[in-house]
């Protein structure tokens, strides 16, 4: 089953990648990480073999605990992303930026800590672990993706 939910977003992302390429407006752009973020949902919700009375409740808490973890990490992406622009950055903006970085990654690992507290009052240990296994395969998916279609673009 995982091979099948893994090839759907193998199908989905690769039809979706030429547009990851461009430069995208609001609207737009939300509705696709929406999507995004729908299907890793599915695809989580899936590999850990949620029972139908905890689907949405599982849900509800998986979205709110990745809205509070983008909220903890947005400055910090902002500020790298600010950096690796500027050719005349000083030690001072790296060190700035590394500092940020920490404190992000750090407020983000407190984030999970609670919320593994949260999903732990309805989900199983070994539910929870299976979680985040399928959090990191999607996560490598998805580079794994990206680095190919950079490939592709490069050629």
């Amino acid at each position: 089953m995982t091979k099948h939910l893994l090839l759907i977003l193998v199908l989905i992302i690769g039809c979706c990648s030429p547009s990851f390429a461009q430069k995208h407006d609001g609207k737009k752009g939300e509705n696709m990480m929406k999507e995004l973020r729908e299907f890793k949902v599915k695809f989580i919700a899936q590999e850990i073999d949620l029972k139908e009375d905890q689907k949405a409740r599982f849900v509800e808490l998986y979205n709110e605990m990745c809205d509070k973890r983008v909220d903890a990490m947005r400055d910090a992406w902002k500020m790298e992303r600010e950096l690796k622009k500027n050719k005349d950055a000083t030690e001072a903006d790296y060190q700035a930026v590394t500092d940020a970085m920490t404190k992000a990654k750090a407020k983000d690992a407190a984030i999970e800590k609670d919320y593994d507290e949260q999903f732990a009052k309805f989900l199983t240990q070994k539910q929870i672990f299976k979680m985040k296994e399928a959090e990191n395969e999607f996560r490598k998916k998805m580079s794994e993706m990206r680095h190919k279609h950079g490939k592709k673009g490069n050629k």
